[in-house]
């Protein structure tokens, strides 16, 4: 009865002028992991800066609210994000209004029986402001990320370590194709240059589909490997690396590659190949006259394919030039992932030995089975998840100090 009387004084949810969702019995899609739940940079819900997000973020909302039918897509899916963490905050600040006014009528009342009563009113709103606020800062933490791309460009560059470097980097080349059809992406190879031995020396592919960059961007860097080479007689544990760059491909950018500023060669495909190398002009070169970049391509018997990979490469390329030109720190974004492929600039460590791969940026990183890892499956899923996890950690602990 106490409860009742108590939540005539506060302003209802459905104020708001959005039809409720199940907020008080929804299945939570938590931010954080076993390894990294509560752990919120030491923020909590009665902190300044953790206030004024929540304010600001009701306020935000409200307003997207009332020109709601005049908001175009973006508009109304930043009140989908927005709207189950003002309804938690709303629920929590009714509880605490509510216990406000209880301790006010607690310290009023003479009666024993009646303040035993409100004595136990009270220890269910403690309760029930205690886990609005838990379900308050984990819905603040599983806000989206604001940035989305599409499409990107994937590269793998053999690193240290001569052949073996080059032996790795066709393994873990064959990890992110594998890792992409296991999140039903689409992978497009745009240059492949391999070694005499099967190794790699370069690859660079196009990926899309939903949140590839948002997860992928994450294994930009030097991925280091520590196992005995093949051709090692000796025995003895050789290191060496691979630098993977992933970088964005907007969607909006028209290149409009007009056909008079190409200058198109046909030759002879040389090396291995079969009965059509040095027999048909198949190989295509590609040069845009405007900025002076070249592709080629014979790795089609048909001219028109290796054509059309060329051009893919050129656009590759252009598309390259103009993000360097649009956002001066890209050069320094790529310097920051791939470094200069030293062994002391990992960011993963592959050790055969101990059958382990240790992720450096992250406590808890080391995950056992390499061989299932480099499968590209569920398990790869799983580290890149969990980096996905701390690193946007990171990033709301910064927006909402910043909001202060």
């Amino acid at each position: 009865m106490l409860r009742t009387i108590c939540k005539q004084f506060i302003r209802p949810i459905a104020s708001l002028n959005v039809p409720p969702s199940k907020y008080q019995c929804c299945n939570w899609r938590l931010f954080c992991s076993n390894e990294t739940k509560n752990d919120y940079g030491g923020l909590t819900v009665n902190d300044t800066e953790v206030l004024n997000y929540l304010k600001n973020a009701k306020t935000e909302y409200c307003d997207l609210v009332k020109r709601k039918e005049t908001l175009g897509r973006d508009g109304h899916e930043k009140i989908r994000e927005l709207q189950q963490m003002v309804e938690i905050y709303e629920c929590r600040n009714a509880a605490v209004e509510n216990l406000k006014i209880l301790t006010e009528e607690m310290a009023k009342e003479n009666d024993a029986q009646l303040l035993a009563m409100m004595k136990d009113e009270k220890k269910e709103f403690l309760a029930s402001i205690e886990s609005w606020n838990s379900q308050l800062m984990e819905s603040i933490f599983d806000m989206p990320e604001d940035y989305y791309c599409s499409s990107m460009f994937l590269e793998v560059t053999a690193g240290v370590g001569g052949q073996e470097a080059m032996l790795f980097a066709s393994e873990i080349r064959d990890m992110y194709t594998q890792y992409c059809c296991y999140k039903r992406w689409n992978i497009q190879q745009i240059s492949e240059d391999t070694s005499e031995m099967g190794g790699l020396r370069h690859a660079s592919y196009i990926v899309t589909g939903d949140e590839a960059f948002n997860l992928l961007r994450f294994e930009a860097g030097v991925h280091r490997v520590q196992r005995i080479p093949s051709t090692e007689k000796a025995g003895r544990v050789h290191t060496s690396t691979v630098t993977v760059a992933v970088i964005p491909k907007s969607d909006e950018v028209d290149l409009n590659i007009k056909e008079k500023d190409l200058k198109i060669e046909t030759k002879r495909a040389s090396g291995a190949g079969g009965q059509h190398v040095n027999t048909t002009d198949s190989a295509v070169r590609i040069v845009h006259i405007p900025t002076g970049l070249s592709t080629e391509c014979q790795t089609e018997r048909s001219q028109i394919k290796n054509r059309e990979l060329a051009m893919i490469k050129l656009q590759a390329q252009l598309y390259k030039q103009h993000y360097d030109a649009e956002n001066a720190s890209t050069n320094a974004a790529r310097k920051s992932q791939v470094g200069s492929s030293l062994r002391n600039e990992k960011i993963r460590t592959y050790n055969y030995n101990q059958d382990r791969v240790t992720d450096h940026r992250i406590e808890n990183g080391t995950m056992h089975n390499l061989e299932g890892f480099l499968l590209g499956g569920s398990t790869l899923d799983e580290l890149i998840k969990r980096l996905r996890l701390s690193n946007r950690r990171d990033e709301i602990i910064e927006i909402i100090k910043k909001s202060t």
